[in-house]
C-alpha cells in the first residue's frame, strides 16, 4: 500500500509538473515569434501535407506581373515552398486568396471561407497597400481582426508582408500594421526597408514599375519582394530546432490592442438577410470574379431609382457598409435608427470614383460604432444629388454587424 501511494503521488506531482509546464507554453504574450512558423515547417521536415495562402489584394493576386502564374511574389513564394516539401516527401498546396481590390474590412469577411475552411497552416498576410484607403477608424480594427480570426484558438501561422508605392515617400500601412504584428509576436517582411537596407537607401523603385504606374509592382519589383520573404524563411529555418524543442505556441489570444469589432461578426448578404421595407432595391450587386473563384462569394443589393430605400433590423455594436465602386455608378447613403426613434449621421458611401475608370474597386465604411451589443434599423438610400446620376446604380456589396449575438 505504501509503495502504491508513492507511486500515486509521484504520479500527481509528474502531472502538476507537466500543467505547469504547458501552462507557460501557453503564455501568449511569451511566445516566440518564430514558434508558428518553425512548427510549420516541422510539419514539413516531417514528410506532413502543409497549406499554405497568400492573403491580399491586388498585388498578392500579381497584377502587373506576366504571367501571373508563374512571376508573382506569391508564386514565387509558393513555388519555394514546394521545393523545400520535394526534400522531405512533403506534399505542399500553396494557395493565392488574393483577391483585387479588398482591404483589410473584405479581408475580415473573407477569413472562415478562404483561410480557415481551407485548412491553411500559415497564411503570408499582405493588407499593407489598400488599407491606405480605409475609414481611419476601421483600419487597424479590421487589420487586427484578421489576425485574431485567423491565430484564435488555433496553432495557424502568419507572416505580414508591407509593400508600399512607387514614389517617395513609398506610403502604406506599415506603420500602423507593424504594432499590432510585433504586439502579437508576427515575424514580418517590409519591402521598404528590406530594399532601404540592400542598396544603402538608395533603391530605384522606377525599376521596379512600369510606366506610370505607381502602385503595382511589375515582374522585377515581384521577383525583389518574393527574394526578401524568402530569405526571411531562409532564416527562421536555419533557426528551425529538433521536434523536441520546438517552441510551444499559445492558441489563447491576448487582450486586443484594439476591439474585437472584427473577429467577432456576422457577414450580410441578400443570401442571409431580408430586409425590412424595400421601395426600388433589388438582390444583385457585382461580384468580384478572382473573388468568386476562391468560393464563397454573395450578392448584396442594389438600385438605379432615385429615392430607392431599403432597411434591416441589425442586432449590432458597430455596423459596416461595403459597397462597390467605379467611375459609373452613383453614390447611396447610409443611417442608424435606435430603438428609440434617435437617428445617427448619414454616411456617404462614395460608389462614384471618377479615378476607376471601366474596372471596379471596394469600400467600407463603418455607419455606426459601439461598444455594447442592440438594436438597430439601419437605413440605406439612393439620394437624388447630380443630373450625371440619372440611370447609373449604386451598389451594396455586404454589411458586416459587428458583436457575438448574431453568431
Amino acid at each position: 500500500m505504501k509503495i502504491a501511494k508513492k507511486i500515486i503521488m509521484l504520479a500527481l506531482s509528474a502531472l502538476t509538473l507537466l500543467c505547469s509546464v504547458q501552462a507557460e507554453g501557453v503564455n501568449f504574450m511569451e511566445e516566440n515569434e518564430y514558434a508558428r512558423i518553425q512548427n510549420v515547417m516541422a510539419k514539413l521536415r516531417r514528410g506532413e501535407e502543409v497549406r499554405i495562402a497568400a492573403f491580399g489584394g491586388s498585388i498578392t493576386t500579381g497584377y502587373n506581373s506576366d504571367p501571373k502564374s508563374t512571376k508573382c511574389w506569391a508564386s514565387l513564394v509558393g513555388a519555394w515552398w514546394k521545393e523545400k516539401g520535394a526534400q522531405y516527401n512533403s506534399t505542399v498546396k500553396f494557395m493565392n486568396e488574393g483577391v483585387s481590390g479588398t482591404d483589410s474590412a473584405f479581408g475580415v469577411a473573407r477569413v472562415k471561407q478562404h483561410i480557415i475552411d481551407n485548412k491553411a497552416d500559415l497564411v503570408i498576410l499582405e493588407f499593407a497597400m489598400n488599407d491606405q484607403w480605409l475609414e481611419t477608424n476601421v483600419r487597424q480594427r479590421s487589420y487586427e481582426g484578421v489576425i485574431r480570426q485567423i491565430e484564435d484558438n488555433s496553432e495557424r501561422g502568419i507572416l505580414a508582408l508591407f509593400v508600399n508605392e512607387r514614389f517617395s515617400p513609398q506610403k502604406g500601412q506599415q506603420y500602423e500594421q507593424q504594432p499590432i504584428c510585433e504586439y502579437y509576436h508576427i515575424p514580418f517582411v517590409s519591402w521598404k526597408d528590406c530594399a532601404n537596407k540592400e542598396y544603402g537607401n538608395s533603391p530605384n523603385w522606377d525599376s521596379w514599375f512600369s510606366g506610370q504606374e505607381g502602385i503595382h509592382p511589375n515582374n522585377e519589383g515581384h521577383l525583389k519582394i518574393a527574394e526578401y520573404i524568402i530569405a526571411k524563411l531562409e532564416e527562421i529555418w536555419a533557426s528551425l530546432p529538433d521536434d523536441k524543442k520546438l517552441p510551444p505556441i499559445a492558441v489563447e489570444l491576448p487582450k486586443p490592442l484594439t476591439d474585437t469589432s472584427y473577429q467577432y461578426f456576422t457577414y450580410y448578404t441578400s443570401d442571409n438577410l431580408e430586409p425590412l421595407a424595400n421601395t426600388g432595391w433589388k438582390n444583385s450587386s457585382p461580384v468580384h470574379s478572382e473573388w468568386v473563384s476562391h468560393g464563397g462569394a454573395k450578392e448584396g443589393w442594389s438600385t438605379a431609382e432615385e429615392g430607392a430605400e431599403i432597411t434591416f433590423k441589425i442586432h449590432a455594436s458597430s455596423i459596416n457598409v461595403l459597397y462597390a465602386e467605379s467611375d459609373g455608378y452613383r453614390d447611396c447613403e447610409a443611417w442608424v435608427e435606435n430603438t428609440d426613434g434617435t437617428a445617427s449621421k448619414k454616411v456617404v458611401m462614395r460608389n462614384a470614383q471618377a479615378s476607376r475608370k471601366g474596372y471596379l474597386g471596394w469600400c467600407c465604411h463603418e455607419v455606426v460604432n459601439g461598444t455594447e451589443e442592440k438594436d438597430y434599423i439601419l437605413h440605406i438610400s439612393c439620394p437624388k444629388r447630380r443630373k450625371t446620376d440619372q440611370g447609373k446604380e449604386t451598389d451594396v456589396v455586404g454589411i458586416i454587424a459587428c458583436g457575438k449575438t448574431g453568431l
